[in-house]
């Protein structure tokens, strides 16, 4: 009787992490999104083998950089801003969307709906000169900012955005 109930504690104790907040807590799980709870929002990456990698480059914006684990190509980043100056989402947006032709990009779509409990914008382009598709999605709430972008190769984009559009649509204020 003694071995069966140690035998339940010590396999009970195996599933949880050895100390609260660690690398295999729900808090730290990048598939949870919980870790980026401290920005203000979430954004979940459960079932998708998606997974967060360092960013090598430099920026002035806090950027997270997440790539699938099946697709060399693919990635999908994060980056928070502030409104700063700007009225409005869609002043904010415009101001950068109207520099991407000289960049070589093509909008392909533009549309404004709500997601995650705040405004947003959702932009499609393509590069046809370096073979690649993104969609943006540009969140907005209490002048803060957060853009999600998607990239691919053109011929992989169909199946990378559906799992982006998943992580996009998972997105919440906090």
């Amino acid at each position: 009787m003694n071995v069966l109930i140690l035998s339940c504690l010590v396999a009970l104790t195996s599933w949880s992490a050895p100390y609260p907040v660690t690398a295999t807590s729900i808090v730290t799980d990048p598939e949870e999104g919980r870790f980026l709870e401290p920005h203000g929002f979430l954004l979940k990456t459960k079932n998708l083998k998606w997974t967060i990698v360092p960013d090598e480059k430099t920026s002035i914006f806090q950027t997270f950089r997440f790539a699938p684990l099946h697709n060399q190509t693919a990635q999908m980043t994060v980056r928070k801003d502030d409104l700063g100056q700007h009225k409005n989402l869609e002043v904010y947006a415009k101001k950068w969307m109207r520099e991407y032709p000289q960049y070589g990009f093509e909008i392909l779509v533009t549309r404004n709906m709500q997601l995650g409990g705040g405004d947003a914008l959702l932009v499609d382009l393509v590069h046809r000169a370096k073979n690649q598709q993104i969609r943006q999605m540009v969140l907005h709430k209490n002048k803060k900012i957060v853009i999600l972008t998607c990239l691919d190769e053109i011929a992989k984009f169909r199946a990378t955005v559906s799992e982006c559009n998943q992580m996009m649509t998972s997105f919440s204020w906090k």
